[in-house]
């Protein structure tokens, strides 16, 4: 077996550690506490969100290229061993710190709704999608993401008065889907400066 969809049930238990030809496993939307994919070592798309997950190990899926673990309760991802994602949706969970730096091939990364302080996309140049709004972020830095179309940062907030943004482009030039303006947070304003990378 190479393919199993069991999403939207009610399992508490999966147990596929034997299945050890899955290139796909979905089983999101369930009531899994836990996942061992340890032995789904051929696995390149896994989507497990929407579950009560508090741990996530994929350091052996090093095939992933796909991996949807969003809305769960996850405290901590390690992504450092998945070369190949090209997408990882890991929004909505509880992560206070997220290592991106060998994640290289990644076009969309969406982490918000999470605990971040920082997040160092730098390494990750062929991003077009980058959703990190409602986070703790101080700054960015998406100077060398010059292929991002989409790029969502609200609900951060920055130094308390400005979120500074490091980027290709001045407030002068703002492309069209990407955060600009304002809002709130902890009852002060925030603006967002993009500074252009010197």
């Amino acid at each position: 077996m190479k393919s199993l969809s069991c999403y939207e049930n009610q399992l508490t238990t999966l147990d596929v550690s034997q299945n050890t030809a899955l290139t796909v496993l979905s089983c999101s939307r369930n009531q899994l506490t836990s996942l061992d994919v340890s032995q789904n070592t051929a696995l390149t798309y896994l989507g497990c969100y929407e579950n009560q997950l508090t741990t996530l190990d994929v350091s052996q899926n090093t095939a992933l290229t796909n991996l949807g673990c969003h809305k769960n309760q996850l405290t901590t991802l390690d992504v450092s061993q998945n070369t190949a994602l090209t997408y990882l949706g890991c929004y909505e969970n509880q992560l206070t710190t997220l290592d991106v730096s060998k994640n290289t091939a990644l076009t969309s990364l969406s982490c918000y709704d999470n605990q971040l302080t920082s997040l160092d996309v730098s390494g990750c140049t062929a991003l077009t999608n980058l959703s990190c709004y409602d986070n703790q972020l101080t700054s960015l830095d998406i100077s060398k993401n010059t292929e991002l179309y989409l790029f969502k940062c609200y609900n951060n907030p920055g130094d308390g008065a400005v979120l500074p943004v490091t980027a290709w482009f001045g407030n002068d030039a703002i492309p069209s889907d990407f955060t600009s303006g304002g809002w709130i947070y902890g009852g002060n304003t925030i603006s967002i400066d993009y500074r252009p990378v010197e």
